[in-house]
């Protein structure tokens, strides 16, 4: 259905009534901003992900956008952060460019007031844009006030509407709760409704061990960061809330790789170390660690420096899907403070034809048969994209020993089409400078198809971190680089082995990077007890 209904004057008009005279008070976000990114800003260059704006603009609204979803995310004010990360010095740019928003946007636009935009950028207003309410121009100081009441009505009106929406359902919550305790007229009402919400998603959009139901480790760090900053800002919240941060808390440090960052799984980026551990220290909860969230569908390795993540999990629940990735049996591994193998990540600022990309098993640290993806996509269009759904994932095992602990699980992702199951075991010595690994391409004993004679195409890939170099030493064995002076050849008897181009979105800004590929052809009758169904690969510190 199409949402110009919205702009209708009947609804319009539903957004009308009084606006404050002043912000009482503004919310204290966790999150960290890039001063990097808000020193271009300031220059007038505008990025979002990989696209750009042509030339220097001080306000971002009139020059031609390069897409839709750049627009978008402009509107959201997400970037706002990292403009208020520079300090006084861009302070005055903030107030600039919120009053220009306001001439153009201010009462109304088909894009600009979608409700989840809306609850991103009134959100942000209300935690970073100080500036904009304090020294921006006195004669558009009733405009601005007229905008931010109407902003936060419109959530209010659009509350069904935003719960299917999940994440912009939290951020909706956390931005009627800091409209209430700003000083807004009916204040009151705002902040309740707002705990509504959180409540809601509370009840509904996690896992038992604190996962979010997207699977998405970044998901979960952005959900975090809101409800602390609504939790801080209302003063008598829910139990329900409290109970639930601890959860989330806990799963979120389980979801971290040696830098801090997080594993890159599931439609999200690394995020921010500094963020990630602002938003933990605010929590008020006792630590919990944890090897395998199981619900969440994630094992954890922990021997010396390494730390290794592995997705054992099916995709998420269907309304969850939209941003799913095909990724059965991926892994992600750091050596102290670098990443060494990734996926290639998905930052949610990505474009959308990048993201949908990066949704691919090929995008992953994980075994692919014949190009396919170890997930069944919904083709019909759904707002945010296909969903994903499946594999079913079995024999996930974990066991420890004083030789170190060894990960395995299995998944039926590739049966339909070819017949053949995928096992991976991981194994990493105590002292975390061996890691082994096995594939293993397994027709079921009981399978009734037919049986088919032609080879099977496969591969096995490790995406490397950009910072990470690589290149060919001996027959079969890779050597790897990293800034920091660490070496580690990965060998394998694959019957080939090749270094190729990849790409890493899963930081700020995509980066060309590095991938070992592995190659070979199963046998589709195949017990994957031996070559050419099994494969070993050992990566060992030099």
């Amino acid at each position: 259905m199409s949402d110009n209904w919205r702009a209708n004057p009947f609804h319009r008009g539903r957004l009308n009534g009084p606006e404050p005279d002043r912000i009482e008070r503004f919310g204290n976000d966790p999150r960290v901003g890039d001063a990097e990114r808000g020193r271009e800003i300031g220059r007038g260059l505008w990025r979002i992900a990989a696209e750009r704006l042509a030339g220097e603009h001080p306000v971002p609204w009139r020059p031609k956008h390069p897409s839709r979803h750049f627009t978008a995310r402009l509107h959201s004010f997400a970037w706002l952060v990292d403009l208020a990360a520079v300090g006084p010095s861009a302070h005055r740019r903030i107030a600039d460019i919120v009053d220009a928003w306001v001439d153009e946007y201010g009462e109304w636009d088909d894009l600009a007031w979608d409700p989840e935009l809306t609850a991103e950028r009134l959100f942000a207003w209300l935690c970073w844009g100080r500036p904009a309410f304090e020294i921006g121009a006195p004669e558009k100081r009733g405009a601005l006030m007229r905008s931010v009441a109407r902003q936060a009505r419109l959530l209010m009106v659009a509350q069904s509407e935003l719960s299917e929406r999940h994440l912009g359902s939290i951020k909706a919550g956390a931005a009627l709760i800091l409209a209430g305790a700003a000083g807004f007229p009916e204040g009151e009402r705002l902040a309740e409704q707002g705990e509504e919400m959180l409540i809601e998603a509370c009840a509904k959009q996690f896992f038992p061990d604190g996962g979010h139901l997207s699977r998405a480790p970044e998901a979960l760090a952005e959900t975090l960061c809101d409800m602390v900053t609504a939790l801080e800002a209302f003063e008598e919240v829910t139990p329900l809330i409290t109970d639930t941060l601890p959860k989330l808390a806990n799963m979120l440090r389980m979801l971290r790789l040696g830098d801090g960052g997080l594993g890159c799984f599931q439609g999200g980026s690394e995020g921010s170390a500094a963020t990630i551990d602002a938003v933990l220290a605010r929590v008020n909860a006792p630590l919990r660690s944890f090897q395998f969230a199981q619900h969440t569908g994630y094992q954890r390795i922990e021997a010396g420096p390494l730390r290794v993540l592995m997705d054992v999990g099916s995709a998420p629940p269907l309304s969850y899907a939209e941003r799913a990735h095909a990724s059965a049996l991926a892994f992600e591994l750091s050596s102290e403070s670098e990443r060494l193998i990734v996926n290639i990540g998905a930052a949610r600022e990505l474009e959308p034809a990048a993201r949908m990309a990066a949704r691919a098993t090929n995008g992953h640290s994980t075994l692919i048969i014949g190009d396919a993806l170890s997930a069944a996509m919904d083709d019909r269009r759904s707002k945010g994209g296909p969903r994903l759904s499946g594999p079913v994932l079995d024999d996930v095992r974990r066991s420890e020993d004083e030789s170190g602990v060894t990960v395995q699980g299995r998944h039926d992702g590739y049966k339909a089409q070819f017949g053949l199951m995928h096992r991976r075991y991981i194994f990493i010595d105590t002292e975390g400078t061996n890691v082994r690994g096995i594939d293993e391409l397994i027709r079921p004993m009981r399978l009734k198809s037919p049986n088919p004679k032609a080879p099977i195409p496969f591969v096995a890939r490790f995406h490397l971190h950009p910072n990470v170099r690589a290149r060919m030493i001996e027959h079969h064995v890779a050597l790897l680089e990293t800034p920091g002076g660490q070496k580690w050849r990965l060998r394998t008897d694959a019957p080939d082995i090749a270094i190729e181009p990849s790409i890493y979105w899963g930081g700020a800004n995509p980066r060309e990077s590095l991938q070992i590929v592995l190659t070979g052809e199963a046998d589709p009758m195949g017990h994957g007890l031996a070559l050419p169904n099994r494969i070993r690969w050992a990566l060992t510190r030099a």
